[in-house]
């Protein structure tokens, strides 16, 4: 199984292209087409033709820079991050809704969502199948969309994405400002735009909706709880085989590193 945050951020996700037209129902974008638009074009190309025409001399919004700055600034400080998040896809009508958990400290990482439990200490990487007692260790190469880190989230505006403010939205008495990344014409992410909704207080990410280039597809992470600075000790992350002791489980470690 892939994780969730490769999912979500770095992952190829295979499938057909839609038409133009249904392609426009998720996008809220209204775009004057000067000329005949075939059904051979994808969602991407299309995407790709709005970026230049709703910014044409500005790929990164000073405002929108200033905000994501903040939160990146935020982020930092923290010695450690503990979120419960809901993840949820939607694709028309259907709509399917996941709760999960993260841990954040330093280069390491944990997290819990579809039966699966994936730890990383930043050199190895573990995913942990509770029901099967199954664990498959391997090195943290995180330019694999496998691997990829959840901490890049903090970060992922710096490189590969165009962004702009796209004002305020008060959600249940809080103050969230809208900014929209869109990804360079070079950027292989299989999302043609993101969404981030940041707290203007705190300057922490809230939510996060990924618009997928291929589909109708959207992916959104809920921040349900947030907690920072809590002492995690470094065991929590620890990626050897000796944790999950056999025979009562079966555990491969391919990552060549003690």
């Amino acid at each position: 199984m892939k994780s969730i945050f490769a999912l979500l951020f770095a992952a190829s996700i295979s499938g057909e292209d839609l038409p133009v037209e249904n392609t426009l129902l998720v996008t809220p974008v209204i775009v004057k087409i000067e000329t005949p638009v075939t059904k051979l074009e994808t969602a991407g190309v299309l995407e790709s033709n709005v970026i230049s025409n709703l910014a044409p001399t500005s790929q990164k919004d000073p405002e929108a820079t200033a905000i994501l700055n903040a939160v990146t600034n935020t982020t930092k400080t923290r010695k450690t991050i503990t979120l419960d998040f809901t993840f949820t896809i939607k694709n028309g009508d259907m709509k399917e809704s996941q709760k999960g958990k993260l841990q954040i400290k330093g280069n390491s990482y944990s997290y819990d969502i579809f039966g699966t439990t994936k730890i990383s200490d930043g050199k190895k990487v573990a995913e942990i199948i509770v029901e099967d007692k199954e664990v498959t260790i391997g090195s943290a190469n995180f330019n694999d969309p496998d691997n990829f880190s959840p901490q890049e989230m903090f970060t992922i505006y710096e490189k590969g994405y165009k962004y702009r403010f796209m004002g305020q939205k008060n959600i249940n008495g809080e103050t969230l400002e809208l900014i929209d990344l869109y990804p360079d014409a070079d950027n292989k992410q299989p999302y043609r735009r993101i969404t981030l909704f940041i707290n203007n207080t705190t300057h922490e990410i809230k939510e996060i909706e990924l618009f997928e280039k291929t589909s109708a597809k959207v992916f959104s992470v809920k921040i349900d709880n947030a907690t920072y600075d809590l002492e995690i000790p470094d065991a929590e992350f620890n990626c050897d085989c000796e944790r999950w002791p056999a025979p009562d489980w079966d555990c491969d470690d391919t990552s060549g590193s003690k």
